[in-house]
């Protein structure tokens, strides 16, 4: 199986988040630190400095917002959290910003419980603000740690569904809400591939006959044109060859065999 490509599928999930604000932010899927080699694998929102960001992942954001995400695959520990913070403080450097107009936030899928014990132990205040957002104090710019499992589907639909082990309906409603929506083709992609058995059984359930909305219809004939386009072909090929071994059977000439149905000589004399 293919690696999923978790980055930038949350690239696409953090904007279509903050869909109400797509003007007020501009999003930096990773950023060169240095004219040396040294590029980090974070996602920098940059926010309008006056407007207001009410969606809840959003709320600590100031002008400038580095986001840390770890995949399925991967956790936020200690380490992460500290190397994260270290990239913030780098950043805010290189680019002469006020330590004030900086955030930072690290997802992850997994609960982080030996990250959060570690905080707390070193005294930092941590609290579950809302079902997956945890807010840190004690650092001296706004933090806070989303635990993307844990998001409700309703007021977080694209973080909380980039994941592995969807159900047939969870990924049915997935692809059919990004259906025809701009700028999610490598979500939809890292989705796929994260839950292909899941993708395989709902297009069988499709075969079989199951009704599913017009959207996810038109996803699935497009998403298997291709291969229903090569069984077709093999279904013909193979009608030709039928045909080609009954001809030779009741006794016709290999080039006339050739001629009715397109076969090379070389191919009508494999024939079984």
């Amino acid at each position: 199986m293919e690696r999923t490509l978790w980055h930038p599928a949350a690239v696409q999930a953090f904007g279509n988040e903050f869909e109400d604000n797509r003007e007020d932010l501009a999003i930096e899927a990773e950023y060169q630190l240095t004219t040396e080699p040294l590029r980090i694998d974070v996602l920098i929102i940059k926010k309008t400095r006056d407007v207001e960001i009410k969606k809840n992942i959003g709320q600590i954001f100031r002008l400038c917002n580095i986001i840390e995400f770890k995949s399925p695959d991967d956790s936020a520990t200690v380490a992460v959290y500290n190397k994260t913070h270290g990239y913030a403080r780098v950043y805010a450097a290189l680019n002469n910003i006020d330590i004030d107009d900086l955030s930072v936030t690290i997802s992850s899928t997994r609960h982080p419980k030996a990250l959060l014990a570690f905080l707390k132990k070193k005294n930092f205040k941590v609290w579950r603000e809302q079902p997956g957002i945890y807010i840190v104090k004690g650092e001296v710019y706004q933090t806070q740690i989303i635990v993307t499992s844990e998001l409700s589907e309703k007021n977080n639909f694209w973080l909380a569904n980039l994941r592995k082990g969807l159900t047939a309906e969870q990924l049915a409603k997935v692809l059919t809400e990004a259906a025809d929506k701009p700028g999610t083709e490598a979500y939809i992609y890292a989705i796929i591939n994260a839950n292909i058995g899941t993708m395989e059984d709902l297009n069988m359930r499709r075969k079989e006959g199951v009704v599913f909305s017009e959207k996810l219809d038109a996803f699935f004939r497009e998403r298997y044109a291709s291969d229903i386009a090569k069984n077709e072909a093999k279904l013909r090929a193979e009608e030709k060859t039928e045909i080609a071994r009954n001809m030779r059977n009741e006794g016709c000439k290999p080039e006339f065999i050739s001629r009715m149905t397109g076969l090379s000589s070389a191919e009508i004399k494999r024939l079984g």
